[in-house]
């Protein structure tokens, strides 16, 4: 599920991300925002709810709410 809503992500990132998801495991992410700015957050406590990934993100301290398709980088935190 989550690579058809993750367009930007290699079939290697992808896998890192859904498994992440299933064992609750915390991953690092590069994000591009609605802005256009990149940032890189580590993230916990994923729950997927297409085309969204629902977490807490540390940068920000805060449960946030990131979209699949704007995540273009996935790696171990």
């Amino acid at each position: 599920m989550v690579a058809g809503w993750a367009k930007f992500l290699p079939y290697s990132d992808v896998r890192q991300l859904a498994h992440a998801i299933d064992t609750g495991d915390p991953i690092t992410v590069e994000y591009v925002a609605t802005s256009g700015n990149r940032t890189v957050r580590t993230l916990s406590r994923l729950m997927l709810d297409p085309p969204y990934l629902e977490a807490w993100c540390h940068l920000r301290d805060a449960e946030r709410v990131f979209t699949l398709s704007r995540i273009h980088g996935v790696m171990p935190a």
